[in-house]
């Protein structure tokens, strides 16, 4: 307690020192830093913190909320401090800090959606009612803006507001390419074996491509319906008509010495006719 003898004073006792200084209005001050060199106008690139009777609160990718030596923040160079105003009781101040702190989690950073001086900004209007300087993260707040923000990069619009138009990319890339339903069915490969076509196009393994060439290699006239044969039966039916054709240049039969020509599948074919003879 106070005593005054003969004009002399005698300090306060350490109890009643910490109740006068916790009663005393405490300064909220803003930290400025420059993450770049730089000549701001009417916006730059900042980092910011808030000192609370020689602490300075922050807010980090990984860390979530943490403090630190005021004027000393690791990523950038001081610039200047602002007094934002003044709150209570220290006691204030950390229920405050509290209750931002699970809001402001490590996870949660983002450079655009939700930064330092987010924080710092959430921290002083709940201390003061005052909101920090327009400046300090108005190129964030632009990021925010459409379309600007359609044009970010993916790590950019990490922390972006659940389906806010900034979190969807314009082309979703890597996705597969569905192939368009050609022909679903049973029928006959060129190899003679039989196969089913699903619904995706498939069958058995072979390409959209090959059954559709397979398909109309050859048809059965005017009727319109694919007619597909063997590798083999297709060469022997060649063989024998490039043989008929060679006896009638030649002159070594007719028409009907030829005959009709089989094509090996149980099906008779009509010779050609003879557009020499």
């Amino acid at each position: 307690r106070s005593t005054f003898r003969f004009g002399s004073w005698s300090p306060p006792s350490s109890r009643r020192c910490t109740w006068w200084c916790s009663s005393m209005p405490i300064e909220v001050i803003l930290n400025v830093y420059d993450l770049i060199e730089q000549t701001p106008i009417c916006c730059g690139f900042f980092h910011t913190g808030v000192e609370i009777l020689g602490t300075e609160y922050s807010f980090a990718g990984g860390a979530g909320v943490y403090d630190c030596r005021p004027r000393s923040a690791p990523d950038g160079n001081f610039r200047e401090s602002i007094v934002i105003g003044t709150v209570e009781s220290t006691a204030v101040a950390r229920s405050v800090l509290d209750r931002l702190r699970p809001e402001f989690h490590g996870d949660s950073y983002s450079l655009i959606f939700q930064n330092c001086n987010d924080f710092s900004e959430a921290y002083c209007k709940a201390l003061t009612g005052r909101n920090i300087p327009g400046r300090i993260n108005r190129l964030a707040r632009m990021g925010r803006a459409w379309p600007i923000r359609l044009c970010l990069p993916r790590h950019l619009k990490a922390g972006a507001p659940n389906g806010s138009p900034g979190d969807t990319p314009l082309l979703q890339r890597g996705s597969p390419l569905v192939q368009p339903r050609l022909f679903q069915g049973a029928g006959q490969t060129l190899s003679g074996s039989s196969g089913s076509v699903s619904a995706s196009g498939a069958a058995d393994g072979e390409s959209w491509w090959s059954r559709l060439r397979a398909r109309f290699s050859r048809g059965d006239g005017g009727g319109g319906t694919a007619l597909v044969v063997s590798s083999e039966q297709g060469s022997s039916a060649r063989e024998l008509r490039a043989a008929a054709a060679a006896r009638r240049l030649s002159g070594e039969g007719t028409d009907s010495e030829v005959g009709q020509v089989n094509t090996g599948g149980g099906r008779s074919v009509a010779p050609m006719p003879n557009p020499w003879g």
